[in-house]
């Protein structure tokens, strides 16, 4: 059985399924939010070191004692002036030799390595829908929607995607940042909304590039797996003239291209293959699919009723499968292929048509950007200074020709549902292999290009001023940034040409005729026109110093232009969505923030911000902060603030996407198992697609936020820094989809959202034999946009860093950076039971939700040893074991949790256990998904003049990515890869090779 979570899915529904339970799933700019530091810091120089000087530590601090101050630094996270580079606020700070330590190839990979980033991401995948070739972060697990992310200081636009699924209604691209150009990446792991806007409830992400750059610079990297496997090269260049100080200006460009190769599914090895081949069949056999380029033809069950249900009592009489395939394609139906034990294929004869061939670990990629910024000074007090960028990515995904099967398949026009589309070969048809009764088919178009190509375009242009008037420092600065989508599916069958089959063509001269397949494009746009202007002083005396302040203010026009190919927006294309949106609007946004020394040990920070979106009264969100110096080697801190996130624009803009659901248990045609079809429906029943849509709901409202944490930083040695902060972030009212779980459940209550086949005919039967009324094949569900219940997060996060000089030997770091998630609680609507979920895949844990893994430890270890000309660097990295055991189910708790994959139990709780893996907890007696370890290595030697040569291993034990079921449910429509890519990945030994010289 597939798990019951419904992903939505922009995708032919024969084509692709989704397993996963109900779901529809710098140069630094000379102005910035920011610091600028003027005096040294007087808590103990050793404790002020960690994160600047070593690069991932909470601890944002000065530079070692014999350093002179820094003239101007720029923080993220305040736009006040400071004397002292730690505030109240967690940041994380990864410096270019962390990036170049790390063995990362992309900003995706680098932030995967973090250890407070959720498992919930985009991850530049074929996802089948729509985030297709995106790539996105989310802090603490909040979801991308709720994680800000920041280039240079200022906002990106987000990119040309509308995703219903929750938490990505917003997507901010990484695949536009090129990490080449980075010179350090700063995170804020703190709600922000006081201070950047709405959409930084989970925190804020800011990509620095290199800036003030002179001289030039090349390097080319290559990188791939000891099997040659996930192979990628790149080059890049930089070149920078003039100093802003001495000179009075400075111009840097970059330049960077790279390309993937394409893996494919089957040569993935570097997950428990074994372990994946015995319990899901998956690659222990030829098989593919049923669903050959050599139809099977199904007998209607009563003439006139369109119900072509086959399952095994009555498949003898009504099922006919062609074997006119070559002998080498021929299969005999088994469950260690991974087919349903209810399959009316097993022990069947069948052509079997090779799917895995078009499965990929990893689609073939292109990239290439440019980047330039110019400064130029304007006498002593004022700074002119521009930024431009361009970025082009280009995915292209394989997938098997589409099918069309016996059910009646949905099909959208832009605005609304379009005429259905099913196969029915009346009595007669040349096809027809039934004389006294109307059939219908399965049918691959084995000669139509499947597949798909995302191509994104990313440019970016910014001017400003900067300078100081009197007493008060100032900044003005106008951003321009739009993405483009030019989104390609191959080979989608043209309805007009796929019904001349009911009226009488054969199927072969349909799949022989060109106009059957059309390659549908959509033409995708989203961009924001943003201004922004503060100013900053100090004033004023208190007891520890001059008090700061900081106003300012923006106006920012968000616009998204989604068009879908014209015949597919008027209807014309088999079972494929439309998304089509062309909204925009304008909002207002003001700050404050106010520095108070109260003493010379103790300081608070206060910040507020109004934001006004049209359609919602102004909102106000306050934030404040406070850091006590106890001793040299011992500080304190903690912040406490509100936040609201306004619907995304995808979310209040009418039309929308539409989608189809996958992997239904319709409750009114299967058992209480969800695997076993009542009296007159068939397996597809218990694993059913259907259309749905969303739809714009004028009682929506902003999400609420409320974020906590506490931390010290503490010094005990001039060589030992140690920072520990506990956060809590609790969201409410997230606005998502609703769920078509909770549509079918209450189909009764409110019948509107379900849309069924009303034909008396198709009606099903209960255990008596009595008749379900309006039990007829579901064909949509309405899951309108809804204010849902709340998220919890609540854990510790724990940053160690050691540096010893040691001497002729060279000098010596270490750093550690580790979370831990104590709490996790999900409700799925307002009132419903809040539990603990932290260590769990929580859609299993409460089968009443739809969540990610969220294990409780994620942790990164790296040291690195310099001796003259050499350098070499080791890391761990270590990412905990998540529970995959029943333990809830809304407000019912069970006495005796049971695990949610294996053989049903007469002590299971409930009767839906997962039995398509019968030998899974033979295998994993604990029931989870094991915890993982990867060890790396690195050398970096410079001992040739100008050039920079770095050789780095990752995982260098060749640790497997740990087995997940949930990714490893195998049907004939995808099976997918074993194990889960938000929180592993199946590269193994992985080699990268770089070499740089300057000129």
């Amino acid at each position: 059985m597939l798990p019951r979570r419904v992903h939505a899915k922009f995708v032919i529904i024969h084509t692709y399924k989704w397993v996963s339970k109900t779901r529809v799933n710098f140069p630094r700019p000379n102005i910035s939010p920011g610091v600028i530091l003027k005096k040294h810091f007087v808590l103990k120089q050793s404790v002020l070191a960690v994160a600047l000087a070593l690069g991932s530590s909470h601890i944002v601090l000065a530079q070692q004692a014999a350093a002179p101050p820094t003239a101007t630094v720029y923080i993220t996270g305040s736009n006040l002036k400071r004397i002292g580079k730690e505030g109240a606020q967690p940041i994380q700070v990864i410096t270019a030799k962390d990036i170049r330590d790390s063995g990362a190839a992309t900003v995706t990979e680098l932030m995967r390595k973090v250890p407070s980033m959720g498992s919930d991401v985009n991850l530049d995948t074929n996802d089948g829908g729509f985030s297709r070739g995106a790539s996105t972060a989310s802090l603490r697990g909040l979801g991308s929607t709720s994680t800000l992310i920041l280039l240079n200081g200022r906002r990106m636009t987000p990119a040309a995607y509308a995703d219903p699924n929750k938490g990505n209604s917003t997507l901010y691209d990484l695949n536009s940042i090129p990490l080449s150009a980075l010179e350090r990446v700063e995170i804020l792991k703190d709600g922000a909304s006081a201070v950047y806007g709405s959409d930084a409830i989970g925190g804020v992400i800011n990509f620095i590039t290199k800036t003030n750059y002179q001289g030039a610079e090349v390097a080319a990297r290559a990188s791939a797996n000891d099997d040659g496997k996930f192979a990628r090269k790149g080059a890049n260049i930089f070149w920078g003239k003039g100093d802003v100080e001495s000179d009075g200006y400075n111009v840097f460009i970059s330049a960077d291209v790279s390309n993937r190769d394409r893996v494919k599914r089957a040569d993935v090895k570097d997950i428990e293959f074994e372990t994946y081949q015995q319990i899901n069949g998956r690659f222990a056999t030829p098989y593919g699919s049923t669903v050959s380029g050599v139809t099977s033809f199904y007998r209607e069950s009563v003439p006139g009723s369109k119900n072509f249900a086959v399952n095994r009592s009555n498949m003898a009489e009504r099922l006919v499968t062609r074997t006119s395939c070559d002998p080498s394609q021929q299969l005999v139906g088994a469950t260690k292929m991974g087919i349903a034990p209810t399959s009316v294929f097993i022990g069947r004869t069948f052509c079997n048509y090779d799917t895995t061939q078009f499965l990929e670990g990893i689609g073939e990629g292109k990239d290439a950007s440019v980047m330039t910024r110019a400064v130029l000074k304007l006498g002593q007090n004022a700074k002119a200074f521009a930024e431009a960028a361009y970025s082009r990515t280009e995915r292209a995904y394989t997938a098997a020709p589409i099918t069309i099967g016996q059910s009646a398949t949905t099909n959208f026009t832009s605005e609304s549902v379009g005429q259905p589309y099913q196969t029915i070969l009346e009595i007669g048809h040349p096809d027809n292999p039934f004389p006294n009764a109307r059939a219908s088919v399965g049918h691959r178009f084995v000669n139509l290009r499947g597949g798909s190509n995302t191509l994104n375009d990313n440019t970016r242009v910014l001017a400003g001023l900067q300078g100081t008037l009197g007493s008060w420092d100032w900044e003005t600065a106008v951003l321009y940034n739009q993405t483009t989508k030019e989104d390609t599916d191959y080979g989608r069958l043209y309805l007009p040409t796929l019904r001349k089959i009911n009226a009488g063509a054969t199927i072969a001269s349909i799949s022989a005729d060109p106009s059957v397949g059309h390659n549908v494009v959509s033409d995708d746009k989203a961009s924001i026109l943003h201004w922004d202007g503060k100013v900053s002083t100090q004033f004023g005396q208190l007891g520890g110093g001059a008090m700061g302040l900081a106003v300012g203010a923006e106006l920012r026009r968000e616009k998204i232009k989604l068009i879908p190919d014209p015949v597919l927006q008027r209807g014309d294309i088999f079972g494929l969505a439309n998304t089509k949106i062309d909204g925009e609007r304008d909002i207002k946004s003001a700050f404050i923030e106010l520095r108070t020394p109260f003493l010379k040990n103790v300081e608070m920070d206060f910040a507020g911000r109004l934001d006004k979106y049209p359609g919602i009264k102004t909102n106000f969100v306050p934030k404040v902060g406070a850091k006590w110096t106890v001793s040299d080697s011992l500080a304190l801190r903690g912040t406490y603030g509100r936040g609201f996130r306004a619907p995304a624009l995808v979310q209040v803009t009418p039309g929308g996407a539409q989608f189809f659901l996958t992997n239904i248990a319709d409750p009114r045609r299967c058992e209480p198992d969800e695997e076993t079809p009542r009296d007159g429906a068939t397996e597809l029943d218990c694993n059913k697609s259907a259309a749905a849509t969303g739809g714009a709901n004028p009682d929506l409202v902003p999400e609420k936020s409320k974020s906590i944490s506490f931390g010290l930083l503490f010094s005990p040695t001039s060589y030992l820094d140690l920072g520990l902060d506990f956060y809590k972030i609790r969201k409410e009212g997230e606005v998502a989809l609703g769920l078509a779980a909770d549509a079918l459940k209450n189909e009764a209550r409110v019948p509107g959202n379900v849309l069924r086949d009303p034909n008396p005919a198709n009606w099903v039967r209960d255990a008596n034999g009595n008749v379900i009324q309006n039990s007829g094949p579901l064909l949509m569900v309405k899951t309108p946009w809804m204010n849902q219940g709340a998220t919890e997060v609540r854990g510790v996060d724990l940053d160690v860093a050691v540096r010893k000089n040691l001497g002729e030997w060279g000098t010596l770091n270490a750093k550690l950076s580790s979370t831990f998630l104590d709490y996790y609680a999900l409700a799925g609507t307002a009132g419903d039971p809040e539990r603990n979920l932290a260590g769990t895949s929580v859609g299993y844990a409460d089968w009443n939700l739809s969540g990610n893994d969220q294990p409780r430890w994620k942790t990164s270890l790296s040291s690195s040893w310099s001796h003259g000309v050499h350098a070499f660097n080791a890391s761990i990295d270590y990412t905990g074991r998540v529970s995959l055991l029943r333990r809830y189910n809304r407000e019912v708790t069970y006495e005796q949790p049971f695990c949610q994959y294996g053989t049903r139990k007469d002590s299971d709780a409930e009767a839906n256990r997962d039995t398509s893996m019968p030998l899974y907890e033979a295998y994993f007696p604990e029931c989870s998904i094991n915890s993982w370890t990867r060890f790396g290595l690195g050398y970096t030697y410079t001992g040739i003049k100008n050039l920079t040569l770095n050789l780095n291993i990752q995982n260098v034990l060749d640790t497997k990515a740990p087995y997940d079921p949930i990714y490893g449910v195998n049907t004939s429509a995808q099976p997918l890869a074993g194990y889960n890519e938000g929180l592993h990945n199946p590269y193994g030994r992985y080699f990268q090779l770089t070499a740089r010289y300057a000129f």
